[in-house]
C-alpha cells in the first residue's frame, strides 16, 4: 500500500479473528466499537508504526475484537472512524459544537445516551440558532457525557494496553 500500510499483514490478521476466510464477507463482519487517541508509539495490525489515533473494532459474528489504526479502519474497511474523531476534538475545542449522526449511533450502542436523546438530538444537531433553552441544555450534558465517556475509555484503554505490553 505504500506509506507503511501492508494490506497483506492487515488482511492476515483481520482474517484470523474473523468467522469467514473470505476477505470480503469478512470485513463485513467488523464494525467501530470506539476510538480512542494514544499519544504512546503503538502499532496497526498491518505493522505502520506510530499509530495514535486507535480503532477499536468488534466482530459482530463472533464478537472477538481488535486495536487497529484511524487509517487502515478507513482504508480497507471503509469505516467512518475518522468523523468520530473530528467531533470529539471539535467538542473539546468548543463544547456547544455538535456531534454528528455517526457519533450519536455510536455513543448510543455504547450506552452513553439513550435512543430518545438521540432523536432529540437529531431534530436540533445542525442549528445554531433557534433552539430552546431546554435543547441547548440536554446538548450541553449529552456533549459532556460524551466527553467524561471517552475520556475513561480511554484511560482505561491505555492502562489494559499497557498492561498486555508488559506481559
Amino acid at each position: 500500500m505504500g506509506e507503511g500500510y501492508n494490506f497483506a499483514n492487515f488482511k492476515k490478521a483481520i482474517l484470523s479473528l474473523s468467522v469467514s476466510p473470505d476477505w470480503d464477507t469478512a470485513k463485513a463482519e467488523w464494525h467501530l466499537n470506539m476510538v480512542y487517541e494514544d499519544p504512546s508509539d503503538r502499532s496497526c495490525e498491518c505493522e505502520h508504526s506510530p499509530i495514535h489515533q486507535i480503532c477499536v473494532i468488534k466482530n459482530t459474528k463472533n464478537s472477538k475484537t481488535a486495536e487497529v489504526g484511524n487509517v487502515c479502519v478507513q482504508k480497507f474497511l471503509r469505516l467512518m472512524s475518522n468523523r468520530i474523531f473530528a467531533v470529539i476534538r471539535r467538542l473539546r475545542w468548543d463544547i456547544n459544537k455538535s456531534l454528528n449522526p455517526k457519533a450519536l449511533d455510536l455513543f448510543e450502542e455504547r450506552n452513553v445516551i439513550s435512543f430518545d436523546e438521540k432523536q432529540d438530538y437529531l431534530r436540533y444537531w445542525r442549528r445554531r440558532k433557534s433552539m430552546s433553552d431546554d435543547q441547548k441544555a440536554q446538548k450541553l450534558d449529552i456533549n459532556q457525557r460524551v466527553l467524561a465517556y471517552v475520556d475513561k475509555a480511554t484511560a482505561e484503554m491505555i492502562a489494559a494496553s499497557k498492561a498486555m505490553l508488559a506481559k
